[in-house]
């Protein structure tokens, strides 16, 4: 049983923490942390955005950020990290602790081939030659499921996908064999499948090798599935702590049962407002018009050249796509990594080549018409990107930020009209109109994401996408996100284009799924009807694959009784 509850200071103990407090330029981040974690056990670290899960971690690896100050005990295998020098926490970091980042692409040197990578953390840890660290890369690497005659160690990350690279991350973790394994949200921007792969694969490791691992995930129904102990922080206090089906079945707590809640949150949606939406766009005939409709798009790209004189060929991202949005309707794109949904969505927004096709919105054919037409239109199309801090420009205050779209009509508007518009719409996000005065960096996650939203909304757009718009937020703020979403579209009649790998975001917010797989479209119904029963085999294996609270418990509640059983069974016998 992991945490202080339990009890359980023993030798057994591969990790025990004992009353850690942190604090940044005296300010408190953690307050008197205890925690348990044994050999071959899973202790999952949930909680909000700034609850203190991350801040946990680097704790461990002693790498809190400059200004840091912490007390406490950290004992690794009967050993006080607390009390080593760099020099000795720089030979356990990578060796006894490995480390597997969020974000794969920031945690992997673009310049290094794979191999080298995960030869470089071996050669540091266990001495060895270049060319027995490459085989032990090898071997690490196959172990992950990047095995050598499809993925030679001369590769480099941009040549990967984002859940190869994720599994290229792994064996760097795991390639010095350490004792504990930290994971900090590792399948946080992965589809469905892959993470499903990812999290086997680390539960694997645990089970064969004896690894304790720490898993930091705000998805409840991961933790559910992965992890043998859970401990819930918020602002830097342990709140509730006890293993997996204890916790579940008597949340004591009031804020484990809110993130809870918010995990299963389902938005309240009235009626699409059509008279808003043409309202907005100055048309009332366009009421009887699609919002969008992409008719045989497709896109193909050329291969590289297999010699001087024999082409690459080419590789078809999108084939023959059409779908339509009525106004008002919320429809979700969903598939794999590498399907063809993010191309696909270029192409709707005319930010890449169409090769065959056409997009109409709002009745006017918007990839055949001449730049200020296409400007015109434009204004009735908006996106908002899954990560919005590197979508805007952080020397900008928020108000140029939100009223960029106010380019494409310029003349329009006054310099006052505009700043009245921004604090209006940053009023109908949740946000304050003072904050336009404010920079990104001043901002969270989440409130980072509504600014993003009242950027698009500003021209009143009959179309939203949304690229991952919710992927890395926690379960509360997702929750508001959503809900705001959802009110939006009610009350302005605005149409939204749902790119996700999240399932249960999909199931919430929208009205039809399209499911696509290999650049087509193969199965496409209202969500309801397609979750409870798809008809598409792609799409069986993908509503699998997602984690789900509940068949998460009963899962482990069987393995539990069976794991009862058998103990009982032996004692029998002995």
């Amino acid at each position: 049983m992991s945490g202080s509850s339990s009890g359980q200071t023993g030798a057994s103990s591969l990790l025990r923490i004992d009353g850690l407090n942190v604090a940044i330029r005296g300010a408190p981040i953690l307050n008197d942390v205890s925690l348990t974690l044994e050999p071959g056990k899973v202790l999952g670290l949930v909680g909000e955005s700034g609850s203190g899960k991350s801040m946990t971690a680097l704790s461990i690896m002693d790498l809190l950020p400059r200004g840091a100050t912490r007390t406490g005990q950290i004992i690794l295998d009967g050993e006080d990290l607390t009390q080593l020098s760099e020099a000795a926490m720089c030979e356990r970091r990578g060796g006894a602790i490995g480390m597997v980042f969020q974000e794969p692409m920031s945690a992997l040197n673009p310049v290094m081939s794979i191999g080298d990578q995960v030869a470089e953390a071996v050669r540091i840890h266990r001495k060895l030659s270049r060319a027995e660290a490459l085989d032990v890369a090898r071997e690490t690497l196959n172990r992950v499921g990047l095995p050598a005659d499809r993925f030679p160690l001369t590769r480099y990350p941009h040549e990967l996908s984002g859940g190869q690279r994720q599994r290229v991350v792994i064996a760097i973790a795991i390639a010095a064999k350490p004792k504990l394994l930290i994971a900090d949200e590792p399948t946080t921007a992965l589809d469905v499948t892959t993470q499903a792969r990812v999290l086997d694969l680390l539960r694997g490791l645990v089970d064969e090798d004896g690894t304790g691992l720490i898993l930091i995930t705000h998805d409840l129904a991961v933790v559910a599935g992965m992890a043998d102990d859970i401990a819930i922080l918020k602002d830097g206090v342990v709140v509730e702590e006890n293993n997996t089906l204890a916790l579940f079945a008597h949340m004591r707590h009031p804020y484990s049962k809110a993130l809870l809640e918010a995990s299963d949150h389902r938005p309240v949606r009235g009626g699409p407002s059509v008279g808003d939406a043409s309202g907005d766009n100055g048309d009332t005939s366009k009421a009887d018009w699609p919002v969008l409709t992409a008719e045989s798009l497709v896109r193909d790209y050329r291969l590289p050249r297999q010699s001087l004189f024999q082409s690459g060929g080419t590789f078809r991202a999108v084939d023959k796509v059409t779908l339509t949005i009525g106004r008002g309707e919320n429809v979700g794109l969903v598939g794999e990594s590498g399907c063809g949904k993010s191309t696909l969505a270029r192409m709707i927004l005319a930010l890449d080549r169409t090769d065959e096709g056409t997009v109409t919105i709002d009745g006017a054919d918007f990839l055949n018409a001449d730049s200020a037409e296409q400007a015109r239109i434009r204004r009735h199309v908006q996106v908002v990107f899954q990560d919005p801090y590197g979508s805007f420009n952080p020397r900008h205050k928020v108000g140029r930020l939100v009223a960029e779209p106010f380019f494409l009509n310029d003349g329009l508007l006054s310099a006052s009209e505009k700043r009245d518009r921004v604090a209006q719409m940053l009023e109908k996000v949740g946000l304050d109109p003072a904050d336009m005065d404010k920079y990104p960096h001043e901002f969270s996650g989440g409130q980072r994401q509504r600014i993003a939203i009242a950027r698009a909304l500003i021209t009143h757009p009959s179309l939203i996408v949304l690229d991952e718009a919710v992927s890395a937020l926690d379960v509360s703020i997702r929750a508001q996100i959503l809900d705001l979403l959802a009110d939006l579209g009610d009350r302005l009649g605005v149409s939204y284009l749902f790119i996700s790998h999240d399932l249960g975001v999909v199931r919430a917010i929208t009205d039809r799924v399209l499911i696509m797989k290999a650049g087509q479209i193969v199965e496409d119904g209202p969500t309801e009807n397609v979750f409870s029963a798809p008809a598409h085999p792609y799409t069986q294996a993908l509503i699998a694959a997602a984690p789900d609270l509940k068949r998460s418990l009963v899962a482990r509640a069987a393995q539990a009784a069976q794991s009862k059983a058998s103990d009982g069974q032996a004692g029998r016998v002995s």
